[in-house]
């Protein structure tokens, strides 16, 4: 029997696609190119920018190596920036 998460951080998933959107813009990679990178469709990018969907650690650790950052940047979080 599969159970469902009791708590899911809205406003930490948005602030994480925030921050997702912001490194990649600031390193120049666009959103098809991040998403063949990393073999993920190119609606998912967009889905985990807005905040739609969540992402594993696995992920976060390569789109790190993608974008050429440390996996740190992406707990920089800015909840104010969040609407």
């Amino acid at each position: 029997m599969v159970r469902k998460a009791k708590y899911r951080d809205e406003e930490g998933i948005k602030a994480f696609g925030k921050r997702l959107r912001e490194i990649r813009l600031e390193k120049g990679v666009s959103q098809e190119s991040l998403a063949y990178s990393t073999d993920l469709h190119l609606s998912q990018i967009g889905r985990i920018e807005r905040g739609e969907i969540s992402t594993s650690i696995s992920f976060i650790y390569l789109f790190a190596k993608t974008l050429g950052v440390e996996p740190k940047e992406f707990s920089e979080l800015n909840f104010q920036k969040v609407k």
